[in-house]
């Protein structure tokens, strides 16, 4: 069974701009007690075993301990509403790690799954900003930084992470979850954040 994923991604940790989980390929410890994060990909276009996913969102809402590398993961997935019963089969099976690739990297961290919900997801992409909102449960923006008088956002590039090997340093302006059906709740605004473009296959 062959899938493939395209699309841009987001992330808005609670460490300080430069996160040390990216520098150190998950195995350093972040600035605080639990690392707080969402993963958060648009889906431009994709399939899955001749399933259509083009234009959904999907979220990965991560509570993980300091040094994420040691696993004992707890994740709550929201996925569009827009999804038919076959899209949310196709889509989950890939993200679940199942089918292989990237996700089945992630899959072994996570200890504890919260739960799925399908919920309205929209995405903004506008110059050196990105932008992904559920209503009523996560608003996150993250823009690109520059330094000053430079043309091009600065970028980290020869890194391990599931997206690919290089980001967009970038920080927040706005980063709220609260879903109390978890029991879960942070703040990541003026924090640490990335986003590309990116491209899964398996």
């Amino acid at each position: 069974m062959a899938w493939e994923l395209a699309g841009e991604y987001l992330e808005n940790c609670n460490c300080d701009v430069l996160c040390p989980c990216v520098t150190s390929s998950l195995q350093g410890s972040a600035d605080n007690e639990r690392c707080f994060v969402p993963l958060a990909m648009n889906i431009t276009s994709g399939h899955n075993d001749g399933v259509r996913l083009d234009g959904l969102g999907a979220v990965m809402v991560v509570d993980s301990p300091a040094v994420m590398g040691s696993g004992g993961w707890r994740v709550a997935v929201y996925l569009d509403e827009r999804a038919d019963d076959g899209q949310r089969q196709a889509l989950g099976e890939i993200l679940s790690g199942a089918l292989g690739g990237p996700p089945a990297m992630l899959a072994g961290l996570v200890s504890e799954q919260l739960g799925v919900k399908f919920v309205p997801i929209s995405f903004d992409s506008h110059e050196d900003t990105r932008r992904v909102t559920v209503p009523g449960i996560m608003d996150f923006e993250v823009t690109g930084i520059r330094a000053p008088g430079a043309n091009a956002v600065m970028r980290l590039f020869h890194i391990f992470h599931p997206m690919g090997g290089d980001l967009a340093l970038a920080q927040s302006s706005i980063g709220t979850f609260n879903d109390p059906d978890y029991g879960l709740s942070f703040d990541n605004a003026g924090k640490n954040g990335h986003y590309r473009d990116f491209a899964w296959a398996a």
